[in-house]
């Protein structure tokens, strides 16, 4: 697994849509002119001008995958930044040229929907990827410092870096011990739709992280069996949870996702940290999926440090 050479201020940056079309009230050339305030220049993908007959998708599959084709292959561009989440970053998976892109390493930056390619990429490209804040949430930055701060110590990081949270927000700890593999994962709903696809998430060893959004507690708790039938949670060294935003119990209120977590993994024997907010929440921070991460479950933290 290598890692991305680092972004500098000054380079440009390929912004780009693989899944749902961005809103009206959040165009691109203000995105992009938000980027460019952070000092950066920005070229913009013909993803994020397009349109499909669904609505959901952000543009044709061929359209969204020949930007990160000719992004990653395209050396005047030192990143690529998706733009927003949502659905549909599934269909490019059989078009994107994995053989260019293993070969051009760059910072890609996204989450949510994004973590279908994240795991594509890392598995078969065998690079780092961020799993960060989309471009879109550049909007709200005057109030949130701290997304920003994470994003970048991220890609800039040494030989070292301690995940923290914001201010005022613990990891907290569900079973203690301590383990150290690969960072992989994402966002339950699209890790549990990649298993029985050739890009299905391997665990094998790894630290996995998950969260979601918008999910009934009793749809968490069968994604998580799937994972745990399949051997996925089996294989994994280590698990790490962040937050699972709007996911509630219409049955009983009081046994949310962390009343689920505290029973389903009441006898684990790895293991289990939870509230990392790398996820559906601001202020958001940033992990760098496929570096080498050690979690301390008696600690309460989590470090990771590029891989060799």
């Amino acid at each position: 697994m290598k890692f991305p050479p680092k972004l500098k201020k000054g380079d440009t940056i390929l912004l780009v849509s693989p899944s749902s079309p961005l809103s009206a009230d959040q165009p691109v050339e203000k995105i992009a002119a938000n980027v460019e305030a952070l000092g950066f220049r920005v070229k913009i993908g013909n993803s994020c001008r397009g349109s499909t007959s669904s609505g959901y998708a952000a543009a044709p599959a061929e359209v969204k995958a020949a930007d990160l084709n000719q992004g990653f292959a395209d050396p005047d561009i030192a990143a690529i930044w998706c733009t927003r989440g949502g659905e549909t970053a599934w269909q490019m998976l059989p078009l994107l040229d994995y053989n260019c892109i293993a070969a051009h390493p760059k910072p890609f930056i996204g989450f949510s929907d994004i973590t279908t390619l994240h795991l594509a990429i890392q598995q078969r490209c065998g690079f780092v990827t961020f799993h960060g804040p989309t471009a879109n949430r550049t909007f709200g930055w005057e109030q949130d410092k701290f997304s920003w701060q994470s994003l970048w110590a991220a890609l800039e990081m040494g030989s070292c870096l301690e995940i923290r949270n914001p201010p005022g927000e613990e990891i907290k700890i569900l079973r203690p011990g301590r383990a150290c593999g690969r960072l992989t994962g994402g966002n339950l709903s699209l890790v549990s739709a990649s298993m029985g696809t050739p890009w299905q998430i391997d665990a094998r060893g790894c630290i996995l992280y998950l969260e979601d959004v918008g999910e009934e507690v009793y749809a968490l708790e069968r994604m998580l069996c799937q994972l745990r039938y399949a051997g996925v949670l089996d294989s994994a060294a280590g698990l790490v949870f962040g937050e699972f935003t709007n996911c509630r119990n219409a049955h009983r209120a009081e046994y949310g996702p962390v009343a689920l977590l505290r029973e389903f993994f009441a006898n684990w024997s790895k293991p289990v940290l939870y509230n990392v907010r790398s996820a559906h929440c601001s202020p958001m921070a940033t992990l760098p999926m496929g570096t080498v991460c050690t979690i301390d479950g008696c600690a309460g933290t989590m470090t990771v440090r590029c891989p060799c």
